[in-house]
């Protein structure tokens, strides 16, 4: 038998991640599958293209691989050559994505024998019933009961993925709490939530509500902490607002957008997109929001900032937030650092000056310009013409255009209070501050700019 790697060297970067779909044939008709087999119209590949795969991973100096489906394990024997094949190309860490259902002693016995390191393994639910309907095979359960235990017994560190539904959405902590007290050889649960691809784009009522989800992920945390379980939010978990605005350090897009040491977050594939309800969130650069199916289909309900970053005037002594002060000079040297903070504000009195690659590049998120009248017109051009660029970027990565007024704005016409209203929304203002109160300054507030 392999001796287990040290865990302290294990998947130091998911860049090191090859990922191999040994066949798309699977013994489950889950209805929420993202990646179901109907969509392939040749559901196993041969067997010389998926070794020329591999050994392009080798080459390329991966050191951990997934071996995914479909379901895997359905290949008994090709799986197991294919695992030996990795091993013997020097990849150290091999995971297994499997259902579990067909993994008995000798099989598990077998996997770890050939090289396999960990099993990401889909126990949907610790209600046999539900399990049942969410696997779409009836009788699932105890076999992938069974499956995990032979996994862990064999010496095979097993990760649960539970998938969370609209019908499990109240039961995560129990679910935590029966994998502690009835597999304890588990440490580790991934808790994503149904996404809308797949089987799912027809399904939509299966994906959970997140207002309702927020307090029962919080009770599921409690109950890992106190079971010694690590709960983690994966890329297809849930935003951050839904009960992990406090667990970032659990959250995968939050860990990549530090590791990136940027303050604007990272591009996503355009499965997510940030709605209203995220313009106030300070952790919008931590968070690729919501799936679009969510916002259409749901609304976008229970999503709300869990933290409002408080403004460049207010003096924040938040450790989450960083302002460069650049009233009394242009802001052509800004020395940021980016990973020191969540959000980071460049304060000024004009645009003029400055450019939006230099913003962009200094890791700035938000900006707050003390505008003077004389300077708005200009500035406004400027800001326009910025988030031209700036609506290329994924939501969580645009610059926020903050505008402060000075007293003089209350002194203006009706009018041209509502023009300049009408304008501010029109060039992507996303929040307009007034130093005193008026007519006008409740306009703006009764617009939705404030």
């Amino acid at each position: 038998m392999i001796a287990n790697p040290p865990e302290s060297t294990a998947e130091e970067s998911h860049k090191t991640k090859g990922l191999i779909r040994l066949t798309m044939a699977c013994n489950e008709r889950c209805p929420f599958c993202n990646v179901p087999m109907e969509d392939y119209a040749q559901l196993t590949p041969d067997e010389d293209v998926v070794n020329s795969e591999l050994d392009a991973f080798i080459a390329a100096g991966d050191r951990t691989l997934t071996i995914s489906g479909g379901e895997p394990t359905l290949l008994r024997k090709r799986l197991i050559r294919l695992v030996n094949r990795a091993r013997e190309g020097g990849i150290d860490f091999i995971e297994v994505q499997t259902n579990a259902v067909l993994i008995d002693d000798t099989y598990a016995k077998e996997l770890r024998e050939a090289g396999v390191t960990s099993a990401f393994v889909s126990l949907l639910s610790h209600v046999p019933e539900l399990h049942d309907a969410l696997a779409g095979l009836e009788g699932a359960f105890p076999k992938c009961v069974r499956g995990i235990r032979a996994l862990t017994e064999a010496g095979i560190r097993v990760a649960l993925n539970p998938v969370t539904a609209r019908s499990t959405q109240h039961l995560i902590a129990e679910y935590v709490h029966f994998v502690a007290e009835h597999l304890p050889g588990v440490t580790s649960i991934s808790l994503s939530a149904v996404q809308p691809h797949g089987r799912a784009r027809t399904n939509l009522d299966l994906m959970p509500d997140y207002g309702d989800l927020r307090g029962h992920v919080l009770d599921a945390q409690t109950m890992a902490a106190q079971h010694g379980i690590e709960l983690l939010n994966p890329y297809c978990g849930l935003p951050l607002c839904v009960g992990w605005s406090d667990a970032m350090s659990k959250s995968v897009e939050a860990i990549e957008a530090q590791a990136a040491h940027t303050a604007q977050g990272l591009q996503n594939t355009g499965n997510k997109r940030h709605g209203p309800a995220c313009i106030d969130c300070g952790l919008r650069t931590r968070c690729g929001g919501a799936w679009h199916a969510y916002w259409d289909h749901l609304g976008g309900s229970g999503i709300q900032p869990p933290w409002r970053p408080p403004l460049p005037w207010d003096q924040p002594s938040d450790h989450r937030v960083s302002v460069h002060d650049a009233r009394e000079s242009p802001p052509h040297a800004l020395d940021i650092e980016p990973a020191s903070a969540v959000v980071h504000w460049l304060w000024v009195r004009t645009l003029n000056g400055a450019t939006f690659r230099q913003i962009l590049d200094a890791g700035v998120s938000h900006v707050a310009v003390d505008t003077h009248l004389k300077d708005l017109k200009s500035d406004l051009a400027r800001i326009r013409r910025w988030n031209k660029a700036n609506a290329l970027l994924a939501p969580q990565r645009r610059i926020q255009f903050h505008l402060r007024l000075p007293s003089g704005f209350n002194q203006v016409s009706a009018q041209e209070a509502s023009d300049l209203i009408q304008l501010f929304r029109a060039v992507g203002i996303s929040r307009v501050h007034t130093t005193e109160d008026g007519p006008h300054s409740r306009r703006i507030k009764a617009s939705g700019l404030s």
